[in-house]
């Protein structure tokens, strides 16, 4: 049975009502592109990703990241990909080393290897956060805006992601400057 497909602008209007989300959380939690680019693009600067956790489990990679720029933790991220998934051999090795070795973002990996992929995204909410969570970002916020995703290429899933925005933090924190933008 095929999965429900749900509609983005719909429950982000449904959670705005009730939680006082920003444009550029809204537009984080419903893009069906590469959060990455979106944080630089909004933010004017590079994505830094620092790896917490990962291991290879029954060819499955488990990654727990955090995304920053400026140094400024922007997003917790969970990822689950199924190497077995990847039918290119040479592919699938190459994506387990950038992986493994490297600090890289995902939609960079997948931009590096030229892999036509598409986004269907599972769940959008504003829930509770755990406390390892709020150490990573460093807030004390209880509930921040979510999402989770599968990354689908060649018809099977490429990964499943589950993101964290701390945008509100950054917005909120006066000392955080984007480098080469001014406002007149």
């Amino acid at each position: 049975m095929a999965e429900k497909i749900i509609k983005p602008y719909k429950i982000i209007n449904k959670l705005s009502k009730k939680y006082p989300l920003k444009n550029e959380e809204k537009i984080l939690l419903g893009t069906d592109g590469s959060i990455t680019n979106l944080l630089e693009i909004l933010f004017n600067n590079e994505v830094v990703v620092e790896t917490i956790h990962q291991n290879i489990v029954n060819d499955v990679n488990y990654r727990t990241v955090i995304l920053k720029i400026n140094d400024i933790p922007m997003v917790y991220a969970t990822s689950k990909i199924p190497l077995k998934n990847i039918k290119d051999d040479g592919i699938r090795e190459s994506i387990k080393k950038d992986l493994l070795s490297a600090d890289i973002p995902i939609g960079k990996i997948l931009k590096i290897h030229n892999l036509e992929t598409r986004r269907e995204i599972k769940e959008i909410s504003y829930k509770k956060i755990t406390s390892e969570v709020k150490l990573f970002l460093k807030t004390n916020k209880e509930l921040l805006p979510q999402r989770t995703y599968k990354i689908i290429y060649k018809n099977n899933i490429l990964m499943e992601i589950t993101e964290i925005f701390n945008i509100r933090e950054i917005n909120e924190n006066e000392s955080f400057r984007m480098s080469g933008c001014e406002l007149e």
